[in-house]
């Protein structure tokens, strides 16, 4: 065999390794470094080569979005990622995700706050334990219930504080009226029905269960409501986190 068939092979299999190269995200904790195709990094940074990733120190984990739709995550170890994703599981949204994540640029609408005058509401899921809606300073929060041609308050605050929804408040299958003054905004929502919130429950729980980290919790749950379609709920969890991943 001569060298040009040696080299014509070798640069089949490097090529053949690449085209199987997959991308994920990576999460880690504080003291989490982490060797990858693109350099050391960390703590929380998107490879186009969850494969070649390998622990310096700390603790991290990779995670993906799967053609399903879930969530995926699997820890990091020192000669690699436990589990990664096969190739052409990932959905794109996961590097949408991402931009989502380090874009320095603020949303020119919330998504929680849907114009009134779009043909369907915002679906809202609220968790077992309730949802924390941000602080607005000197803004008064009014909710109101839609029964029909009805337009019923049940909830009214001046939220200079955390604000945090529960069951007893929004109902299954209700569609409300959330509304800021101040010029801060508002919206329309309609929340889940009682099965799809008891099955979502399930699938919050085990995020719940397998991730300890309250950083990496919260990403992976988001990225579990963007796959279900719940903006508000992807929105929420994120709150807070975004200087975290953003670059001096």
């Amino acid at each position: 065999m001569n060298f040009r068939t040696i080299l014509t092979l070798l640069i089949g299999v490097l090529t053949a390794q690449h085209s199987l190269a997959t991308s994920c995200m990576v999460i880690g904790d504080k003291a989490a470094r982490v060797q990858a195709l693109e350099g050391e990094k960390s703590p929380y940074f998107f490879t186009q080569a969850c494969e070649s990733l390998r622990l310096i120190s700390g603790k991290a984990m990779v995670t993906w979005v799967a053609q399903d739709g879930k969530p995926n995550f699997a820890p990091i170890a020192t000669t690699g990622p436990e589990r990664v994703p096969s190739t052409g599981t990932q959905e794109r949204s996961g590097s949408d995700f991402w931009t989502e994540l380090t874009s320095r640029r603020a949303s020119q609408r919330s998504a929680s706050m849907r114009d009134l005058g779009e043909p369907k509401p915002v679906p809202i899921y609220i968790p077992a334990a309730g949802m924390d809606l941000p602080p607005k300073p000197g803004a008064v929060l009014r909710i109101f219930a839609l029964e029909g041609e009805s337009k019923n308050l049940v909830f009214e605050t001046l939220s200079a504080a955390r604000v945090r929804l529960t069951r007893d408040l929004i109902q299954p299958g209700v569609t409300y009226i959330v509304e800021w003054s101040q010029g801060q905004g508002w919206g329309k929502w309609k929340a889940l029905g009682e099965q799809e919130m008891n099955q979502l429950d399930g699938q919050v729980q085990a995020v719940q269960a397998a991730v300890a980290d309250e950083v990496q919790r919260r990403i992976v749950t988001a990225m579990l409501y963007r796959q279900l379609k719940l903006p508000v709920n992807a929105e929420q969890a994120l709150s807070e986190l975004q200087p975290l991943f953003q670059q001096p």
